[in-house]
Parts: C-alpha cells; structure tokens; sequence
C-alpha cells in the first residue's frame, strides 16, 4: 500500500515546525478532495497508518528525516466533486462484500490470501494486500474504499469476472448472487467509469404522475443503476407530452401513444411550426427523434422491470434510453419557453 499512496498523488519535501519550534523535514502533499478523502480513509486503518509509517522509514533510509507525512485539499472543483460522488459508498462495499462476494468465517468468498493477491496483479493493478493486516474480508473492503472510482469499476469488474451471476456461494454466507444484484452492480461500473448521465429537467408543464416518475427515475438511476429506472423515465415523458398538449389546447385520444403526442407537438405547437433556421433539417431531426420515441414502447415492455421480464436491458443501452428521454424533455420544455 505504501507504493499506492506515493504514486496517487505528487508529494515533495518542506521543512515544517514541529511542537518544540524544531524545523524538521515534512513529506506533503496538496491532493484534490477525491484523492485526499482516498489518504485520510487509509490512514485510519491499520495498514495505511502502517503505510505512512513505512514511507517515512524509506526516506530517512535515503537521508531525508522525514518526522511527519502529510496531506492538504487543493481548492475543489467541479471534476473533483464530480469523482467523489461517484465512487462506492461504505454501505456499496458492505453489500458488495456479504450480498455478491460472500464472507465465511471472516474470510472473503474462496480466497486465500495468495489469491487476493494475485486478483490485482491479474487485473493489472499496483495493490499488494500482503503489506497489510486483517482477513482478506478486511482487507478487500480497505482497498476498495482507498481507491479512486476507476479503479474500484476495475475491481468490480474483475469480481463479476470471478463470481458471476447464479454460481455457487460460500457455505454459511449471506450471497444470493441474483440477475438483479448482477444488474445493479453493472450499474455502480457505470458510474464509477464516469459515464454521467444528462441531467434530469426542470420542467414547467407537469403533474403529480410526472414529477413522481421523475423523482422515482432520479433515485433508482442513483441507487440501481440505470436498468431499473427505464420504466420510470418513459413514464415521466409520456406523462409531460400529454400534459403539454393538453395545455395547448391540441386535441389527443386519452390513450394517445408517445409517438402520435410528439408528433401532435411537431406539427401542431406554434413553438414548433413556426419558421426559423434550418427549419427543414431541425424538422428531420425531430422525425429521427419521433422514430426514437417509437421504440420506447417495446423497451419498456420487454426489457425493462415494468414487467417480469426475463432479459433486462444492459447498462449501457438503458443509460442510452435515459439521455435520449431527458434529452427530449430539455428541448420541448425550452421550445416552449417564453423568449426573454
């Protein structure tokens, strides 16, 4: 671990004043939030604080006193917050660790410590858990908090590797290794790869049913991952078409498809059928996006949890279903809004 924490962030040598107003040399480093948070969580376990304390022997060792090593926050900026909301909760890990991997007596699925260590040398990463202390339980659960958010989507996907969906558990464990599990934790590699999605809307057209299935969208994209918010999504813009054309007066049957409101909008809504540059070609892009809105439907129905389906769509293309939904509502509801 002593080599991870070197190489994570750049420290360098100050001099520094200790206690007795002594000047003595300082191994310190400014460290965006993410990596810090990644430092001070090492620290307080027992092999981190064993690491700091390794890496000031090795100093002195080269001739440099090294007394303290220590750590700032460099001035926080929207990426740095941005990594440190994506990476695993301690709550992630824990469910991780007993409802997926599964822990027997302490120690973590079937490793040995000689094979968690070789687990990282075959995902090529720089971790050695023989530096540090505890059962293998506790020390995957230390690395994978120490780590930054693409690294730990390494990790899981290397779990996923090695435990896949339905294969046999640890006698006496709490793991069920389920499709749904599989899909949610497919959803943390999402977000930890940093694949944010589009921001969910606000909207000034809505309803009680739209506003719900977007909060319920927003916290399932969040806690499950994007699978499991299709349903929810689809919902929302169904929901916000109605209402939009309602308000304007445009006449829709009450079981109107997404399909039929879009288009009512398009060729009917003076925000849309009213000229401006590019008319034509801004008018094939919203057919294209009429063509899109038409296969939300058999999604939604086939492979989506609205249903008792038994394939489910895959990460990456419910993410895709998601943005291509939020991007729609962005552009309606800013057609729709008054010119300033």
């Amino acid at each position: 671990m002593a080599a991870q924490v070197l190489t994570s962030v750049p420290f360098e040598v100050r001099d520094a004043i200790d206690v007795f107003g002594e000047t003595v040399p300082l191994l310190y480093a400014v460290a965006p939030v993410a990596a810090y948070e990644r430092l001070r969580r090492a620290a307080e376990t027992p092999s981190g604080a064993l690491a700091f304390r390794l890496i000031a022997q090795v100093a002195c060792e080269l001739g440099v006193d090294v007394h303290f090593v220590a750590a700032d926050v460099m001035a926080q900026t929207a990426a740095d917050l941005a990594e440190a909301s994506r990476a695993l909760a301690p709550l992630e890990i824990k469910r991780l660790v007993n409802q997926w991997i599964g822990v027997a007596g302490g120690y973590l699925g079937d490793f040995s410590y000689s094979t968690h260590e070789a687990f990282y040398a075959d995902l090529g990463l720089p971790i050695e858990p023989s530096g540090m202390e505890g059962t293998t339980r506790s020390r995957f659960m230390q690395i994978l908090a120490a780590n930054d958010p693409r690294t730990q989507a390494k990790i899981l996907e290397g779990i996923l590797a090695k435990y896949p969906p339905g294969s046999p558990v640890p006698d006496g464990s709490s793991a069920a290794r389920t499709p749904e599990m599989h899909s949610e934790l497919l959803g943390w590699i999402s977000r930890l790869r940093g694949t944010d999605p589009v921001p969910a809307p606000r909207l000034a057209t809505t309803s009680a049913v739209v506003e719900r299935a977007l909060r319920d969208a927003e916290e399932l994209l969040n806690r499950n991952g994007p699978t499991s918010c299709v349903d929810r999504v689809h919902t929302a813009l169904h929901g916000y078409l109605r209402e939009v054309c309602g308000s304007a007066g445009l006449d829709a049957p009450a079981d109107a498809s997404l399909p039929l409101l879009l288009k009512t909008l398009r060729e009917r809504h003076p925000s849309f059928t009213a000229p401006s540059p590019r008319f034509d070609d801004i008018s094939a892009v919203l057919r294209s996006l009429g063509s899109i809105v038409d296969k939300l439907n058999p999604i939604r129905n086939n492979a989506t949890v609205a249903h008792p389906n038994a394939e489910l769509l895959p990460p990456a293309e419910a993410m895709l279903v998601v943005n291509a939904v939020r991007t729609i509502l962005h552009y309606v509801e800013a057609k729709l809004a008054p010119i300033a």
